[in-house]
């Protein structure tokens, strides 16, 4: 003969059973929402925030040494690069700014109005640069002054 305490213990009960389905069902929420976020263009804002704050550094360097700079890009990455008005090679370029930048694999860039390469100019000589940044339907732009960049969304597409 079973015991009766035996038979209450074999099993789950229905309290048991529900809280294991809110856990599955959290879990499976928590997965669905996850699914694509790396990317929905974080990406492409990264890299134009990141642009910006090395235009912002090229800029105080140029303040600070009196020796020109430009920056050199291609829809691949950019580098700075020390100049003469002349060429400018990658050698010359400035320490901490030292490295070309390559970009994400799906993210371009392109220069909105400005050509490779663009002389950084902090005293307001040149005109306002601006940058394009886009990844599938992500569209971010920085407008450089000379002295400070700006980052925006682009609603309309980047013209390359």
């Amino acid at each position: 003969m079973i015991h009766p305490a035996r038979l209450r213990r074999a099993g789950m009960t229905l309290v048991e059973i529900l809280v294991v389905l809110a856990i599955v069902g959290v879990m499976a929420g928590v997965v669905v929402l996850g699914v694509g976020v790396g990317d929905r263009g974080v990406g492409v804002e990264s890299e134009a925030n990141r642009l910006a704050d090395r235009l912002r550094l090229a800029a105080d360097d140029v303040l600070v040494t009196r020796r020109p700079l430009a920056i050199a890009f291609d829809d691949e990455g950019y580098v700075f690069v020390r100049g003469d008005g002349g060429t400018v090679s990658a050698a010359d370029a400035v320490e901490p700014l030292r490295e070309r930048h390559v970009l994400p694999d799906g993210v371009r860039m392109v220069g909105l109005g400005v050509s490779s390469p663009m002389a950084i100019d902090p005293d307001g000589a040149g005109a306002t640069a601006g940058f394009g940044f886009a990844k599938g339907d992500t569209r971010w732009r920085v407008d450089f002054d000379g002295l400070n960049a700006v980052v925006s969304p682009v609603r309309e597409p980047v013209a390359s």
